[in-house]
């Protein structure tokens, strides 16, 4: 059953439309960074590609979010969610899934898993992720946006950074998380090194342990990122990441067909097949901020092959089981997971498959 309608404040670099004016953002890398706040109806929970984007509120501002945009926000109690999208989606696409998120999480019921959504949509394209190979240009297109996405993203980045001393006021320190799904992992990898650089330019720095960060919760899920990121040399990638979030949980899942065609694609590993390759050094992924999470065999799929053939790939949405298990991270609770490998470092959520 569709649920109440839910607005989604986003910014977008993507080259503005004319035409339809529920959709007036393309898939070209545009100069600006717009902001608006949309609104999305028809969300049903058991139906993860389901909602309609029904209008805006008045027009949209560029570089930073108006005041009637962003007033719902600071004068709301809830935590605040700021999601980046993954590739094969357009705007239209990267809004609905932003909202469809939000639903989800406030339906576990968990304390304070109802968030403000704030999304920032890059200009992927829309296409069938589950054939890559069949959509290779256009794969290949994404990661170009992705990557001409940076300058934007790292101001976004910035907006946000403005945001979360107003968050952390107040009755109740509220809290900032992030989740990042698929190449929009792949876009902060290209964006965070000048955010932080910039960000330490104006004053600002950033030491997680000293308890000054900029997101509580970094959920990275099925990220077709380089699974050496957080080794990539002078700062660069998802390196220095651990500087900006407080915890960082990566989820992997060896069986996510696009994972499986982007290391085909790209000559490498991808972060979101199998983790790091050194998951078991905690000396360089201590405890007590990197959590790596392994999704394979995921049985509980909400949508059958034939509705959502990359479901594979969307598993951090499409599985009860991994939804539970984000929320509570976000929520600020720790997630309770069956089985622990102390030896790799690693959580399981699902058993693994009778061999045969």
């Amino acid at each position: 059953m569709a649920g109440p309608s839910v607005n989604v404040l986003f910014a977008t670099n993507r080259n503005r439309v004319d035409g339809d004016k529920l959709a007036p953002f393309g898939t070209d890398v545009g100069s600006d960074l717009f902001w608006g706040t949309a609104t999305v109806n028809d969300i049903d929970i058991q139906a993860p590609s389901s909602g309609k984007i029904s209008g805006f509120r008045d027009g949209f501002t560029a570089g930073a979010p108006a005041t009637a945009d962003l007033d719902p926000i600071l004068t709301s109690t809830n935590d605040v969610l700021v999601f980046i999208h993954g590739a094969a989606n357009d705007f239209t696409d990267s809004i609905t899934r932003a909202a469809y998120n939000r639903t989800w999480l406030a339906a576990s019921g968990l304390q304070n898993s109802t968030f403000d959504v704030i999304a920032f949509s890059w200009p992927a394209r829309s296409y069938f992720i589950a054939n890559i190979v069949g959509d290779y240009f256009d794969y290949r297109a994404d990661q170009r946006a992705a990557e001409g996405s940076a300058q934007q993203l790292s101001a976004f980045l910035g907006q946000i950074d403005n945001l979360r001393f107003l968050l952390r006021q107040g009755p109740r320190r509220r809290r900032l998380n992030l989740l990042c799904h698929s190449m929009g992992n792949y876009a902060l990898g290209w964006a965070l090194p000048s955010f932080l650089n910039n960000a330490n330019l104006g004053g600002r720095t950033y030491n997680a342990a000293r308890g000054d960060y900029l997101f509580d919760e970094v959920v990275l899920a099925a990220a077709d990122e380089d699974a050496a990121t957080f080794a990539a040399p002078n700062g660069d990638r998802l390196s220095r990441l651990r500087e900006v979030g407080r915890e960082i949980t990566v989820y992997f899942n060896n069986d996510d067909l696009a994972m499986d065609l982007s290391h085909l694609v790209n000559g490498d590993y991808r972060l979101g097949y199998d983790g790091p390759a050194n998951t078991s050094d905690t000396a360089f992924f201590p405890t007590a901020i990197y959590e790596f999470v392994d999704s394979t065999g995921v049985n509980d799929y909400i949508s059958g092959p034939l509705q959502a053939p990359d479901r594979s790939h969307q598993y951090y949405r499409q599985s009860p089981t991994v939804r539970a298990d984000i929320v509570a991270s976000l929520a600020g609770f720790t997630p309770v997971r069956p089985v622990f490998d102390p030896v790799t470092n690693v959580y399981t959520l699902f058993p693994p498959a009778p061999s045969t």
